[in-house]
């Protein structure tokens, strides 16, 4: 049977409060090594709509998210450890490779987070942010076209990789087809031994292959997601950061924020309709210290 997109769940409201709390301190504490290395750093997509329509977390949310530069993001990987590998762990496919996706993680030590979606996954999976690595795009068309493309089926494979039961967005027949194929892709790929971290570090190559080249153009994208290429914004135009209230925090969102999100979600200031509220309501959460709480 297809796994089948639910909708989104409400938590206790006691749980997601707490789930923010912990939240806001690992991006506190991001926020802290980045001003101390002159990194530069600014939320992105839902917790970017947060920031400018809430001055917070979009009420009905559970994660964060960060988009860094490519040279930004490698300067903070080189300090992670020294400065925040007591309390946490970066979790990629090239430091575990039983994590099958292309977003990285930062994670709470001590507790867990396990969503429908990551239930196949066999790496330790805790309270995390996301952080998204931005990178230069092709300055020709149809190489740029390629670039995207590449990067998503890479994508794809990856997490086919970790995970024969995708979530799968429609139902019916043709439901029942699509994760067939799925299931049959991963076992292909076991068996001809491409593992997480050879996709990942094939889909690294394809994201970052213009960023030192004469062949870049002047827009960069997060190619995690298939709609990278609509989504690209100018470089220098995520310049001067802005400072902006989010919770009990100041946060940077780049000088071109709303043409970015525009492309993204077109009207994000229209709260949109419960049953079109996204979060990724786990399975299993626990807090540090604490037993696991099945909300799923």
């Amino acid at each position: 049977m297809a796994k089948r997109y639910k909708e989104a769940r409400g938590y206790d409201d006691a749980v997601l409060e707490k789930l923010h709390r912990v939240q806001l301190e690992i991006l506190s504490d991001f926020i802290g090594v980045c001003k101390k290395y002159n990194l530069t750093y600014f939320v992105v997509y839902g917790t970017a709509i947060g920031a400018v329509r809430h001055s917070g977390f979009i009420p009905w949310d559970d994660d964060i998210d960060v988009g860094m530069l490519r040279e930004d993001y490698n300067k903070f990987f080189e300090v992670f450890q020294d400065e925040l590998g007591e309390k946490y762990n970066l979790l990629t496919p090239e430091i575990d490779g039983r994590y099958a996706c292309t977003v990285t993680h930062i994670q709470r030590k001590g507790t867990k987070f396990v969503s429908e979606a990551s239930q196949d996954l066999k790496c330790e999976q805790c309270i995390f942010m996301d952080i998204f690595p931005f990178d230069y795009v092709a300055a020709d068309q149809k190489a740029a076209v390629r670039q995207g493309r590449k990067a998503n089926i890479l994508g794809k494979l990856l997490f086919l990789s970790g995970s024969a039961y995708p979530l799968i967005p429609f139902g019916g027949f043709k439901g029942e087809i699509a994760a067939l194929g799925c299931k049959l892709i991963y076992i292909l790929l076991k068996l001809i031994r491409i593992t997480p971290q050879k996709l990942y570090k094939r889909f690294v190559e394809v994201s970052t292959a213009y960023n030192n080249s004469d062949g870049r153009s002047e827009y960069v994208t997060s190619f995690e997601y298939a709609g990278c290429l609509k989504d690209r914004i100018k470089k220098n135009g995520l310049f001067p950061m802005k400072e902006v209230q989010f919770e009990n925090l100041r946060v940077n969102i780049p000088a071109n924020n709303h043409e970015f999100l525009s492309k993204v979600y077109g009207d994000y200031m229209q709260i949109p309709p419960e049953n079109e509220r996204v979060n990724h309501m786990p399975l299993i959460i626990q807090f540090e210290g604490e037993d696991p709480i099945y909300e799923g």
